[in-house]
């Protein structure tokens, strides 16, 4: 598939431009550290982010009336990322997060719902292992009525690895008819990984709709019992296990070479 660059204005600033439609990409190793990404009005664009670094700044304004779909893979070394969404009237900002950095990681994913009618949906899958210690932070505000948030994050631990969800929906007085959903939920495959699901909800107006779950547990021995009496070993019922729970990130995903690695990744780090 043919992507399209987006438009640089200057050293920090880039542009998709007005009604405009269709795929585009951003290599964010050619940029700076901070970066400020415009979607103008009525556009309708699928964006591809590659090579997240370590200290990226990452802040979108998207205008209104935008459907706007970013799809990132993290991996290698990176200590720390920052992710803003400004979302404007009548406007979606859904994004699609593969994490398979290795290491440890900090990151603080904020989408404010400036306007009525802001929508954001986030999807997360986090791969825990070989004494990563990861925090992601994914928090969405609503600033105005009739907006609707949804975050989803999943993540598998094992191998000592650690992994922590936390994240805010707020809702504030005035924001009638907002909703807001988060679902927090962590598989640990052995003792010495941890797992850590923290959502919160903050609610100062009464005609609203929210929710919030956070699961934490061990694998299913049932299942590994299941997938090993067809004649698998444990580690390969352990990875067909992985590979179902993290793979629906996929359909975030429309480049078909980023759904390769990532899905080489999964299986690799398995």
């Amino acid at each position: 598939m043919e992507r399209l660059a987006l438009t640089k204005l200057n050293n920090k600033e880039y542009m998709i431009p007005e009604r405009a439609s269709g795929s585009f990409v951003f290599d964010l190793a050619t940029a700076n550290d901070e970066v400020l990404i415009r979607i103008n009005n009525s556009s309708n664009v699928d964006l591809l982010l590659l090579n997240l670094k370590d200290g990226n700044n990452i802040q979108f304004e998207v205008a209104d009336n935008v459907y706007l779909n970013v799809a990132t893979l993290g991996k290698n070394d990176i200590k720390t990322f920052k992710i803003t969404a400004n979302v404007g009237y009548k406007s979606t900002f859904s994004a699609y997060f593969a994490d398979f950095i290795h290491g440890k990681v900090k990151s603080d994913i904020t989408i404010n719902l400036n306007k009525e009618g802001g929508t954001c949906n986030w999807h997360l899958a986090s791969l825990s292992m070989n004494k990563d210690n990861k925090e992601f932070d994914v928090s969405a505000y609503h600033n105005a009525i009739n907006t609707y948030a949804q975050l989803d994050n999943y993540g598998v631990c094992r191998d000592e690895g650690k992994l922590t969800f936390s994240g805010i929906c707020k809702i504030i007085n005035g924001s009638h008819g907002s909703k807001a959903h988060q679902n927090a939920k962590i598989m640990v495959f052995d003792e010495l990984s941890n797992g850590v699901a923290k959502p919160i909800l903050k609610i100062d107006e009464n005609d609203i709709e929210a929710s919030h779950a956070a699961i934490v547990g061990k694998i299913n021995d049932e299942h590994i019992f299941y997938l090993t009496s067809r004649g698998l070993s444990e580690e390969e019922a352990k990875r067909i296990i992985t590979l179902g729970y993290l793979k629906p990130i996929l359909k975030g995903f429309s480049d078909d070479n980023m759904v390769q690695e990532i899905e080489n990744l999964i299986e690799g780090e398995m």
